[in-house]
């Protein structure tokens, strides 16, 4: 009965969070093109969205070992940071690319990562964990 409590009380800390709705504001620029370039502006949404997604990744991580939440959840973790670990790379490529105006590339990393973004969202959503919305 506790762990259902705590399970309950994660996720509505999770998708209640204000900040949360961040994510879904910063994504909701879409897909990069040559019409519409990755700015300086757009790449620090960019990284702000992406600090709130791995935020409610630790804390998913946290509540794992910490036995709140069932044990499987390790398995899951480790299916869903297969992605997460791709992201970094490419954050340095697509700000490398925004410094030297190259929007071509720029344009293509920022939507890799878009897309990575989005399969991590909806890998967690399979799992149960709510992030964003």
């Amino acid at each position: 009965m506790r762990r259902i409590f705590l399970v309950l009380a994660l996720s509505l800390s999770l998708s209640g969070c204000a900040t949360i709705q961040a994510i879904e504001t910063a994504f909701q620029l879409g897909t990069a093109s040559i019409a519409n370039p990755v700015t300086k502006d757009r790449l620090n949404q960019m990284e702000s969205a992406i600090i709130l997604v791995f935020a409610g990744l630790n804390a998913w991580k946290q509540s794992c070992q910490q036995g709140l939440i069932p044990a499987d959840c390790r398995n899951q973790i480790a299916e869903v940071q297969v992605y997460t670990r791709q992201i970094p790379p490419y954050l340095s490529q697509l700000r490398a690319f925004v410094k030297n105006n190259d929007q071509v590339n720029a344009t293509v990393v920022f939507n890799n990562i878009t897309n990575l973004v989005g399969t991590v969202k909806s890998q967690a959503a399979a799992r149960g964990v709510t992030i964003g919305s």
